[in-house]
């Protein structure tokens, strides 16, 4: 995992010096800053594949030039296929090499994770991965183009006043986070949507997609045969030999004694020659997904770890976590702290280790979350009342709703579908791993959704919605059964627990700052000053409003800064590796 960022169409190198100095925290391993007199780019490096050293950019006959963020997990493949006598030992010398030799077409054969930028006199084009893992956002101000892998990249450069977009405000305020894939909270700051590039040329910007999610269907049911379990268990084992290969130190994984967690340490521990590290998070020893993480360590052999933590701690990182996140954070479809519960975990794995797997992927592909597959009228129902209500139905997302989660029940099939289309769109790629990325970049360690291999994503997409949630509602019936077929009795227990999730992990902190951010406004309320007033109609919770208040001083006031001191936080937490 890296950082990268850059300026098109102009010589400001100062302006991207700036940009790369905000977003250091990415690659601590080293930085640069190389000017062209057509634009620069900066890059810093967390050197975790390949040789040690400033690698970036990759640069031919000094003018095609590439900046890489991500791993290339088909990395030995691509080269192998390179003429004789060019092989390298980099992926973004990898990159260069393919892009020169087949142009944009590079994109589709590259299976991993990335963000990529290739500049030339003439262009500049921005390409994103197939759901959006590593992000990557632009803006367009007088046909000088500005990217970074971060928002606080641009706002630190950007002279004009920063605003918030309110269609992005009123999706985030419904849905918990953005759905449109191509916006972020602020106006004339927009992500290269996944799966696409994005070309800069001439005063032109042009988006092309180079590869597509395939939609979720309704087919025949198949799942219970040894040759779907067979598929997934050599593709979960294909996935885990490849991503362990490409690492120069020791992984972690996070577990949370669930199926998603136990069945990817279960892979990687198999697979791997060293005794792998696993990690909780927990803030009550009662806790059950702390009790069952305990059990599966002990079962799979790993070496594990357990953080505990509480409301001080929630209270300490919560601007920081807000600065590394850079979006609204809401209690829409999913808990409003979820992610505050990965960014502690983060920290905690970051102590030790500069890669760790996690299980972002597997409910989107495999049909977790139980209440929204069993729910879709209920879930309809939530979401047309919050719609109504953010400025009184006047948005986009409010007609997107009632044209797509209606208050009709004959349209339950119909809505169940579309839970599983915008899961595996926006709620993955501006929800669950636009989190993964930002908490883990925030302390300097790379982590990796293993359920989004691209041969075993596009194998789960291949298969109808009746594989995955049985017509008497039980979810993952792939998982359960590959569960089941292991004869372990502690794997198949865990495949049969309710799902609870990450922020559980915190379920008493997140009940005292409920409780603190109704007292903090009680002293607060007669301030007529305090931004939330200006977007009363978007917020339900007191909660809600502290964080728009918080997000809105050190992002819109501040221009994604603040106090050196809570930055410090990284550092001071956050040990050599």
């Amino acid at each position: 995992m890296c950082g990268i960022c850059g300026v098109y169409g102009t010589d400001e190198a100062d302006k991207t010096r700036r940009m790369l100095d905000s977003i250091l925290h990415r690659g601590p391993d080293g930085n640069t800053v190389h000017n062209f007199p057509w634009g620069s780019l900066g890059f810093c490096r967390l050197d975790i594949f390949g040789p040690p050293g400033i690698n970036q950019p990759a640069i031919f006959a000094n003018k095609t030039a590439v900046v890489f963020n991500g791993e290339i997990y088909n990395f030995n493949e691509l080269n192998s296929l390179l003429p004789d006598g060019e092989e390298v030992s980099d992926e973004a010398s990898l990159i260069l090499k393919l892009f020169l030799k087949d142009g944009v077409e590079c994109f589709k054969k590259i299976k991993g994770m990335f963000a990529i930028a290739v500049m030339t006199p003439d262009e500049l084009i921005l390409a994103r991965d197939a759901v959006g893992i590593k992000p990557l956002v632009y803006s367009v101000i007088n046909r000088k183009v500005y990217f970074a892998s971060e928002i606080k990249a641009l706002l630190r450069v950007k002279d004009d006043v920063i605003e918030i977009d309110e269609d992005a405000l009123a999706e985030a305020s419904v849905f918990g986070f953005v759905f449109d894939l191509e916006k972020t909270m602020f106006k004339g700051i927009k992500q290269v949507q996944p799966g696409s590039f994005t070309c800069f040329k001439n005063g032109q910007v042009n988006v092309s997609k180079f590869s597509e999610l395939k939609p979720s269907f309704y087919g025949t049911e198949n799942w219970d045969n040894a040759e779907t379990v067979a598929s997934f268990s050599r593709l979960m084992d294909t996935s885990a030999k490849a991503y362990l290969k490409h690492s120069k130190y020791s992984q972690a994984i996070y577990l949370s004694g669930g199926i998603d967690s136990t069945l990817m340490t279960s892979f990687l521990q198999n697979n791997s020659q060293e005794q792998l590290d696993t990690y909780t998070l927990y803030d009550n020893k009662k806790n059950e997904d702390r009790i069952f993480a305990a059990k599966v360590a002990d079962e799979l052999g790993t070496n594990h770890y357990e953080h505990k933590s509480d409301q001080n701690e929630c209270l300490s990182f919560l601007d920081h976590y807000l600065y590394h996140y850079e979006s609204l954070v809401t209690d829409g479809v999913f808990n409003v702290m979820g992610s505050l519960a990965f960014h502690l975990l983060s920290r905690k794995i970051s102590m030790k280790h500069k890669v760790a797997y996690c299980g972002e992927g597997a409910d989107e592909l495999f049909g977790g979350y139980y209440w929204l597959h069993s729910h879709p009228l209920g879930l309809g129902d939530r979401l047309r009342a919050r719609a109504r209500k953010v400025n009184n139905g006047k948005t986009a997302i409010n007609e997107y709703i009632l044209e797509n989660f209606p208050d009709d029940d004959s349209k339950e099939a119909d809505m169940r579908k579309n839970i599983f289309d915008f899961l595996m769109g926006p709620g993955l790629t501006n929800c669950h791993l636009w989190s993964v990325d930002r908490s883990s970049s925030a302390f300097s360690f790379e982590a990796r959704p293993l359920y989004l291999n691209d041969d075993l994503r596009n194998w789960a997409l291949s298969l109808p919605i009746e594989n995955k949630v049985s017509a008497d509602l039980n979810t993952k019936l792939i998982l359960k059964k590959y569960a089941l077929d292991t004869d372990n009795p502690l794997i198949y227990e865990v495949s049969a627990r309710k799902k609870i999730g990450m922020p559980a992990a915190l379920g008493a902190s997140l009940k005292q700052l409920i409780s603190y951010s109704e007292e903090e406004f009680k002293k607060k309320k007669n301030n007529p000053n305090l931004p939330h007033h200006q977007y009363a109609s978007f917020f339900n919770t007191d909660l809600e409003k502290l964080m728009f208040d918080k997000f809105y001083e050190i992002f819109i006031v501040n221009k994604g800064s603040i106090n050196s001191k809570t930055e410090k936080v990284n550092v001071a937490h956050t040990c050599s590796h």
